[in-house]
Formats: structure tokens, sequence, C-alpha cells
């Protein structure tokens, strides 16, 4: 870990907070923060793909991205990463080809599927479960972890007719 426990369930909880309001605002419960060793902490980034039409603007790459803004190419290098949901594959590979050092999430890929949101296919599609990161990511464990996505569905239920439309429109 390249931050203390503590710390890290703080920003984590931070990051549940942006999380809610992102959701309040209309958008989806992920949002992706990166914590230096030297105790730089990035801006979050949220899931922006609906917003911008762009597929790969997912919270965890979107907080690469101002990371890479803010301190250079090597700027995330070293960092770890916290995630309001479980990263999918495409964000574990993007966050190991950037020397990510750690991943900790909020809500586990079995629990965002749960809620609707399931993206475990693609784990299995690319073997991400074989690379360290998706290996060595850990739970981080927050008091109010799953509100972000129970919102999402609070809101968004009369949109879905049934739970598995929901999870395959989402």
């Amino acid at each position: 870990m390249t931050a203390d426990t503590t710390r890290l369930e703080a920003l984590m909880a931070g990051a549940v907070e942006v999380c809610v309001r992102h959701v309040e605002s209309g958008g989806i419960p992920f949002v992706g923060l990166l914590v230096a060793s030297d105790g730089w902490v990035s801006d979050p980034g949220v899931n922006l793909v609906r917003e911008t039409g762009d597929p790969t603007a997912h919270a965890e790459i979107v907080a690469l991205r101002k990371a890479v803004q803010a301190r250079g190419r090597s700027g995330p290098e070293g960092a770890t990463l916290l995630a309001t949901g479980e990263p999918c594959a495409l964000c574990y590979r993007v966050a190991a080809s950037h020397g990510i050092a750690a991943v900790c999430f909020a809500v586990d890929r079995d629990t965002a599927a749960d809620q609707g949101f399931d993206y475990r296919a693609g784990y299995d599609a690319d073997g991400t479960g074989r690379l360290p990161l998706a290996a060595t990511a850990q739970h981080l464990a927050v008091e109010r972890g799953l509100v972000p996505f129970t919102r999402y569905l609070d809101l968004h239920r009369s949109d879905f007719t049934t739970r598995s439309d929901f999870t395959t429109r989402s």
C-alpha cells in the first residue's frame, strides 16, 4: 500500500460522497481517485461514458488522465487507485500499464452485479484475473460504500421492467 489504511478509508469515503453527488446529477455510480506515495491526491474521476460517448471514459481512466495532466506521464506511477466500484477489465489493464501499485475498491464486482452493473464477463474474456493488480486488489469497506449504487437504482427503477432488463441496459 502506498498510504496508510486510515487515510485511504477517509479518501474512499470522500470518493463515495463525490459518487453520490454524481449519481444525483444523472451519472452512474463509479468514481476513481489516485493517491501517490508522496501524499498527492488526484482530482476524482467520474464515469463520463454516457455524457461524452467515449467508451473509455470510465472513472478510473478519467482519474488517470487527470493525474497525467497534473503530474506528467510518470505521475500515476506507484500510486494507489481507489475506486467506488471494483475496476472492470479495461480499467485494471490501463492502471497496470500506467504503473499503478495497488487498487482498493469500496464495492466488489459481485455486489456491483447484484446492483445491476454486471461487467464480470470481461474478466474472463481477457484473463484479467491473472493480472497482478486484479489478484492483489483489496476491498476497502466504507460505511456508505453501497449508497451510490442503491441511490442509482432508486432513481432509475421505473426505467426498467425487470432487474435483468436493468443489467443489460446499464
